[in-house]
Parts: C-alpha cells; structure tokens; sequence
C-alpha cells in the first residue's frame, strides 16, 4: 500500500507535504497574533529569530507529547518546530508562507 501512495522520485510525500501545510498554517497564525503591526519582512525577520531562540528550549522539550508552555506564541513555536524536526526556517522562507507564495 505504501509503495502505492509514493510518487515519483524526487516528490514529497503526502505527509511531508501535509507537514509542511500546518507550519505554513502556524506562521501565518503567529504573525498575524503576535506581530500584527509589522510589514511582513519584519514578521519574518521577528519570527525567525524567536524560532532561533527558542530552538534551545526546544531540545528539552522535543520528546514531550504534549507541548508544555501556556503562552500561546511558545506553544506555537514548539509545534512549528515538532512538526519539521527542530529545522528552522530561513527569513526568506518565512517571508514567502507569509506572502502565501510556495515553492512546492
């Protein structure tokens, strides 16, 4: 079954690509929450390094089940992080989810 679902060599899988559909969703989540007032160059700019910061916490935190954190842009932090295994994205990535441009 799984060979089934596979694509072609070089493709995403459906889950990489569902994965990557719910960071997108979370960025977008947190800019629009946590950086309201900004241009969206700087909301990539505020949301890389707080993704950079965090990313040490995260290395304690990545084996819970449940994220921790009762602020709201932390938890939001840990699950962009969980979902792509603590890679953080760069600005310009950032800035193209946020621009609601994809490069899939």
């Amino acid at each position: 079954m799984r060979q089934q679902l596979r694509g072609k060599p070089g493709q995403r899988s459906s889950e990489t690509k569902a994965a990557l559909a719910e960071r997108d969703r979370l960025v977008r989540e947190l800019a629009a929450s946590c950086y309201p007032g900004f241009c969206r160059h700087q909301q990539a700019v505020h949301i890389h390094n707080d993704l950079a910061r965090y990313s040490s916490t995260w290395v304690r935190t990545r084996a819970d089940a449940e994220c921790r954190h009762a602020d709201r842009r932390r938890r939001l932090l840990w699950q962009m992080l969980r979902l792509r295994g603590g890679h953080v994205p760069s600005v310009r990535l950032l800035d193209d989810v946020l621009a609601c441009r994809t490069r899939r």
